[in-house]
């Protein structure tokens, strides 16, 4: 806190520098919890063991299970087992992303604070800032990303973290120059590497798993409920236990459960996120939720993404979990700078356990 001078008591010297320092890396613990509690979707990817820590690596990589094991089948007594090299084993690539932002404190807004209570308090309305700041930014890059020729992908010449309209396509059977290949591996070519995507809005687009025209409450049930069985399909019988849309699409599907009894997460009902369940998944709301039909941020349709953490997972760096440095005073400038660190990526490595609802009505009222 403070140092006597050569000539003590007359003198006295605040080490501002460490005060700053200690007190933000003491509130790095907060700032994680606060970033995690900060909207619906990343509260829920928590809950449902969705984030993944690794320690370092020149990439992620995600191993894949494309097709069974063959060897297996009946046999009686000394009959011999079939003992022949399997294949069917692959990886997806994913290049790690960085967020960074700074903390800054001039000499002026110090001298402007003086006293060890007005400088920190001056220092919690900048971590306030900053914590807000990295929160709006973390979010919209997984939600959103940016918009590139109707294909979500991630922004600042492809630096942004992977957008869920990145992994779950309106034409999932094709790769956009614009979209490249997932994880290094093209979805037109391999049918095992693409999701399930429906249409709610009519007849099933080219690649999509089903089509419905839905006008009304019980037909969106319909296609939301069938669109949850088939990311239940396959040998591990697990099924999306997530589901993220936009606003109206909730409030339509809510509607559609009155005078029925309405199941919640109580743990994210507890935090502040109104849930509803959809057969054995949560479903959440977001305002930064786009719409994947038309291809752009502004909703005209709704979307609704189908999410099984267990194949999703949003990989965090465990160096470079939102940390913090110290602070330090650059050469050619009379202030004190801290950083704010991320490092990390969103992964997928089985898209068939994963789904999207396009083109739903934003205007459904009939029962």
């Amino acid at each position: 806190m403070g140092n006597p001078g050569a000539s003590a008591p007359s003198s006295y010297t605040v080490n501002y520098d460490a005060l700053l320092s200690t007190t933000l890396f003491a509130y790095r613990a907060k700032m994680v919890d606060n970033i995690f509690k900060s909207n619906a979707f990343l509260a829920a990817l928590r809950q449902y063991d969705g984030i993944r820590y690794q320690d370092g690596g020149e990439r992620i990589q995600e191993l894949l299970m494309y097709e069974q094991n063959d060897t297996f089948q009946s046999y009686k007594g000394y009959e011999t087992l079939t003992v022949k090299p399997q294949d069917g084993i692959t990886s997806a690539f994913y290049e790690w992303s960085e967020i960074g932002g700074t903390i800054s404190i001039s000499r002026r807004e110090e001298r402007q604070n003086s006293g060890d209570a007005a400088i920190l308090n001056l220092l919690q309305q900048k971590i306030k800032q900053a914590e807000m700041s990295i929160k709006a930014k973390v979010n919209q890059q997984l939600l959103q990303g940016t918009v590139s020729a109707a294909t979500f992908v991630p922004g600042n010449d492809a630096k942004d973290l992977l957008p869920l309209g990145y992994f779950l396509r309106y034409a999932p059977n094709t790769d956009p120059t614009t979209g490249g290949n997932v994880g290094n591996i093209a979805a037109a070519t391999y049918d095992w590497w693409r999701p399930n995507v429906a249409t709610l809005g009519g007849s099933a687009a080219t690649g999509h798993k089903f089509g419905l025209a839905v006008t009304t409450y019980a037909g969106l049930k319909v296609g939301l409920h069938r669109l949850y069985n088939f990311t239940q399909r396959g040998g591990d019988g697990s099924a999306a236990n997530l589901v993220v849309c936009d606003q109206v699409t909730y409030e339509t599907y809510e509607n559609a459960l009155d005078q029925q009894v309405r199941y919640t997460d109580q743990t994210l009902g507890d935090m502040g996120f109104t849930n509803i369940k959809c057969k054995g998944a949560t479903m959440v709301w977001d305002e930064l939720v786009p719409d994947l039909y038309t291809g752009t941020t502004a909703i005209t349709t709704g979307t609704a993404f189908f999410l099984n953490t267990e194949f999703y997972k949003m990989v965090i760096d465990k160096q470079t979990d939102f940390i913090t440095t110290p602070f330090v005073e650059p050469e050619n400038q009379t202030a004190k700078v801290a950083k704010v660190l991320f490092m990390g990526q969103t992964t997928v490595n089985n898209p068939r356990k994963l789904g999207v609802a396009t083109r739903i009505s934003q205007s459904i009222v009939a029962v």
